[in-house]
C-alpha cells in the first residue's frame, strides 16, 4: 500500500511539473482566419479533443501537424500555424486533452493517444498520404511527435527545444531532485531511433527551460538524415524572435526538401 501511494504521489508530482493547461482563453469560430476550420474529434479512449484544421481553398495534398508545448492551449498557436500555412501547406493544431476546450485530464499516455488520433484522422479521413505529412513539435510537444512518428514513413519531423528524457531534464533542472521521480517517462532518448524519417531539430543556446545540451544529445543519438540548427541566445519561447530569419528559413528549407 505504501508503494502504491508513493508512485502515485510521484506520478501526480510529475504530471504538476509537466503540464499547464489553459482551460479560458479560446477564439470564436467567427473570429478566425476564414480559413480555419475548428474540430473535434473523438480518441480512442473516449476523449474529446478539439483541433485546428488550416485548410488552402485547394488541398495542397501537403500537411503540417503542429503539438505545441506544455502552457496555454491550441489557440495561442495561431499566428505560428499562420506561417506555416503561407509556406504552402494545409495545417492541423492538435490540442491535447485538459487543454482549451478538449475533454479529460493530461497524462503522458493521454497527450500520446492524443496524437495518434490526429495523425490517424489525418492520414484516414482527410486521406494525406504519410510521406506529405510533417510532425512539428516544440518543448512537451516533441516529445509527442517522436512518439507517434516511430516505425512511419513520413515526410519529416521538426522538433523545437526538445528533451531526451524526463529524468535527464530532472537531473539537469533540479540536481537536488531525485532522478528516478521521472524515470521511464517522456523517453524520446530511447525512441529517436525508431524514427525513420527525416529530421530537423532546433535549439537555442540561451534556453532557459530544457538546456541546450539536451537537445543536442537527443540529435547525436539519431543514426538517421537530419540537421541541427542553432540559435545563439536563442531562450526556449522565442527563437523565432531572436532570428526569425534562420529559423524560419531552416523550417521552410526543411519542408521544401
Amino acid at each position: 500500500m505504501f508503494l502504491l501511494s508513493l508512485l502515485c504521489s510521484c506520478e501526480s508530482m510529475l504530471n504538476s511539473m509537466a503540464f499547464f493547461p489553459d482551460t479560458d482563453y479560446s477564439v470564436r469560430k467567427e473570429k478566425l482566419p476564414s480559413y480555419v476550420d475548428p474540430i473535434n474529434l473523438t480518441t480512442n479512449d473516449g476523449i474529446m479533443l478539439e483541433a485546428l484544421y488550416f485548410r488552402h481553398s485547394e488541398k495542397t495534398g501537403r500537411i503540417v501537424i503542429y503539438f505545441h508545448g506544455n502552457a496555454g492551449n491550441l489557440y495561442h498557436r495561431i499566428h505560428e500555424g499562420k506561417i506555416i500555412f503561407n509556406m504552402g501547406y494545409d495545417l492541423i493544431i492538435s490540442g491535447y486533452r485538459g487543454y482549451g476546450g478538449s475533454s479529460g485530464t493530461p497524462t503522458e499516455d493521454g497527450i500520446y493517444e492524443d496524437g495518434k488520433c490526429i495523425l490517424t484522422y489525418v492520414t484516414g479521413t482527410l486521406n494525406y498520404s504519410p510521406d506529405k505529412v510533417y510532425l512539428y513539435g516544440r518543448s512537451l510537444g516533441t516529445t509527442v511527435a517522436v512518439h507517434i512518428a516511430q516505425n512511419k514513413d513520413l515526410g519529416g519531423v521538426i522538433l523545437i527545444t526538445p528533451l531526451t528524457s524526463a529524468a535527464e531534464f530532472i537531473s539537469e533542472k533540479f540536481p537536488g531532485m531525485l532522478r528516478s521521480l521521472g524515470r521511464k517517462r517522456f523517453q524520446s532518448i530511447e525512441k529517436i531511433n525508431s524514427l525513420r524519417s527525416p529530421l530537423l531539430v532546433i535549439h537555442g543556446t540561451h534556453d532557459e527551460v530544457i538546456p541546450y545540451n539536451l537537445g543536442v544529445k537527443l540529435y547525436n543519438a539519431f543514426s538517421g538524415r537530419k540537421e541541427f540548427v542553432t540559435i545563439k541566445g536563442g531562450g526556449h519561447n522565442n527563437l523565432e524572435f531572436v532570428d526569425p530569419g534562420l529559423y524560419w528559413s531552416s523550417v521552410r528549407n526543411f519542408l521544401a526538401r
